[in-house]
């Protein structure tokens, strides 16, 4: 009976630790998304601003008209084309997170589970 005992109480602390690290891992992930998503929100406000700029050049109410026309417009649709790929690697990353956070959410409605199951048969 001590045996079986120290068997299961081995392994529930085993459990726990193991929990613990995918909790961690998850968390890390999470971390390194958030950074990236933070570059990324950083590059669309720096593409913004050139856009802004490039959009005033091509309208002409900018002074500085060093630059021919169908260069500027070359400079738009690789602005724009950027823009796309930085809107869509924004919603990977978000899809990513989503899915970190209903692995958390697994990961505790099973443990509680596991808590449920552990009461002994008179308690339930």
């Amino acid at each position: 009976a001590k045996r079986t005992l120290r068997r299961q109480r081995k392994l529930e602390k085993e459990t726990r630790q193991l929990i613990k690290q995918e909790e961690l891992k998850r968390l890390h992930k999470a971390q390194a998304i958030q950074r990236q998503l933070e570059e990324l929100e950083e590059r669309q406000r720096a593409l913004e601003i050139f856009g802004v700029k490039l959009e005033r050049e091509l309208r002409g109410e900018s002074d500085s008209s060093t630059k021919d026309e169908t260069q500027m417009l070359h400079e738009w649709f690789e602005l724009v084309l950027e823009k796309n790929k930085l809107m869509r690697y924004e919603s990977e990353l978000l899809i990513i997170a989503q899915e970190l956070e209903l692995e958390d959410h697994q990961s505790r409605l099973e443990q509680k589970l596991r808590e449920k199951m552990a009461i002994d048969g008179k308690s339930k």
